[in-house]
């Protein structure tokens, strides 16, 4: 990890809190509404706020089905299967004006929030989460690691939780 993929990374006391941060979203299902796409940009508004990004930041959300979520993560992990989430970081520099995109399947999501009881917009809260902190560097393939990550992801759900 680079010296600009610092996890919890803050922005200074007294740094600005206005949410001007833009947050695209693409629904390639076409499952999701004109309402919940503004949900979605306001619950991923709320996360970068969370992890104390500047409010110039940048973000892309597409939700895919796992036909093509299998696609890239043949494409770019060499994994021939689909999985929930995929996070693509970009050359955001030390501000992380661009931060990224995050690729969410919706079926895998949907299957998930089935198998742990939630809601499928609390999976994709969660999925939200825990694409953003790999875009800032997070893992979870270590021990402590882990910990560290599974800690913030607690933090930032418990700041979305009315979302």
């Amino acid at each position: 990890m680079g010296p600009d993929r610092r996890p919890g990374f803050r922005t200074q006391p007294g740094a600005s809190k206005i949410d001007v941060m833009k947050i695209s979203i693409s629904d390639e299902t076409g499952l999701l509404g004109a309402g919940e796409k503004s949900r979605l940009r306001k619950i991923a508004s709320a996360v970068l706020r969370g992890l104390g990004l500047p409010s110039s930041t940048e973000l892309s959300l597409t939700f895919i089905d796992d036909r093509r979520m299998r696609e890239l993560n043949r494409q770019w992990r060499s994994i021939d299967r689909a999985t929930d989430v995929l996070s693509f970081p970009q050359d955001g520099g030390p501000d992380y004006t661009l931060l990224g995109d995050i690729v969410i399947s919706l079926e895998t999501a949907e299957r998930q929030s089935v198998r742990y009881g939630n809601t499928l917009r609390e999976e994709i809260k969660k999925l939200i989460v825990h694409g953003a902190l790999h875009l800032l560097g997070h893992d979870h393939k270590k021990k402590k690691e882990k910990e560290i990550m599974r800690e913030e992801e607690s933090r930032l759900m418990l700041t979305i939780k009315d979302l």
